[in-house]
């Protein structure tokens, strides 16, 4: 949600832009319709297709230990803690807020925490990837690679409450118009909007992309020729996945900040910006399925476990029937060395299945 209020951009904005075009007050009518029709629409579908889709990845690191590591498994918590929030926002913005005031603050701060630790743990995955292979070919280790992760989790966690904080202290429901609202409430305290707006933009786009963006350049040189193409195409494919989710909503986002600063003021430039914040905020949230996706499609194991887990025994055989190299002998050797296979591969995912749930530090 945009700064100045996480659904409707401000209702004050809408009725007291400073702006004044030809016909007197600048009245942002469509700009209004436009978010009660599209924004309930859009968070229902992307809220179930985030369920689908961190459910599966969830699944998946549950059944298999193997595929169980730190950071992704708080992203995917994060991204799951964000999709709870979307049911909310869309009932919000069909109508009003209707879930009291302390459900405001409550539902606002999960919200920004999963939005800032949603983008932190994506960079940080690639930033442990890099530690983990530059100490590996330097062999010098500062700490062990499980102590060093859940140090990151704890820091990403302390800096999303802490940036989060920032936002949810001016965060209040109000009546405006006959409506009930959850929005940011400044007062005259200009200063802060601005740094809530820099903020977001900050740490939410500037340190994760670097940090992206430093690692898919410099990660490829430090591995051996064998796995470079793989680490180039994963790497590769989180940063510019990133950069066209959030760069937009950033861009926006100054864009509004230069706006409180009363650089922009005409009528027609406001509602230019109000279209934009909508359209490229869900962009953005799309985030919120789009990284289990890319996750589980740039990891070959996971999609792998996936694929086998999606298959009925009968394919099953039938593929590793055709993969065999035995040529076909009477009494179906083929056919009872696949079985012999499928019962090897069932077993291993058997003893694969622990007693607990804790993740398995990379």
């Amino acid at each position: 949600m945009d700064v100045s209020d996480p659904e409707d951009n401000s209702y004050e904005d809408y009725y007291n832009s400073e702006g004044l075009e030809d016909f007197g007050l600048c009245k942002k009518t469509h700009v209004k319709e436009f978010s009660n029709a599209f924004l309930p629409v859009f968070y229902s579908i992307t809220c179930a297709l985030s369920i689908i889709a961190n459910l599966t990845l969830l699944i998946l690191f549950i059944k298999y230990k193997t595929l169980r590591k730190v950071l992704p498994l708080h992203m995917v918590i994060s991204d799951i803690l964000f999709t709870l929030t979307l049911p909310f926002w869309a009932v919000y913005a069909s109508s009003e807020w209707i879930f009291g005031d302390p459900s405001c603050k409550a539902i606002s701060l999960v919200y920004m925490v999963s939005l800032y630790s949603s983008n932190l743990f994506v960079a940080s995955q690639s930033l442990q990837r890099f530690l983990d292979i530059a100490c590996v070919v330097s062999t010098t280790s500062i700490m062990n690679s499980p102590k060093r992760n859940n140090i990151m989790c704890i820091l990403v966690w302390l800096f999303s409450v802490l940036g989060a904080a920032a936002h949810v202290s001016f965060v209040e429901m109000q009546k405006f118009h006959e409506h009930y609202i959850c929005t940011h409430h400044f007062n005259d305290k200009v200063g802060w909007k601005i740094y809530l707006r820099f903020q977001m933009n900050i740490l939410g786009f500037v340190v994760p992309f670097l940090v992206l963006l430093f690692c898919s350049v410099r990660l490829p040189c430090a591995v051996v020729v064998r796995s470079t193409l793989k680490v180039f195409r994963h790497e590769t494919g989180f940063t510019v996945m990133f950069f066209l989710l959030w760069f937009p909503y950033s861009v926006v986002i100054f864009l509004h900040a230069l706006q409180d600063l009363h650089i922009f003021y005409a009528c027609t430039t406001n509602i230019h910006f109000d279209f934009a914040i909508h359209v490229t905020e869900c962009i953005a949230f799309m985030h919120v399925f789009i990284n289990p996706v890319l996750y589980i499609v740039l990891n070959k194991k996971v999609w792998r476990r996936l694929r086998n887990a999606c298959k009925t025994p009968r394919e099953y055989l039938l593929e590793e029937s055709n993969s065999s190299s035995l040529v076909s002998n009477p009494g179906g050797a083929i056919e009872l060395k696949a079985v012999q296979r499928y019962q090897a591969h069932d077993l291993s995912i058997s003893a694969e299945r622990p007693g607990n749930f804790l993740p398995e530090p990379m």
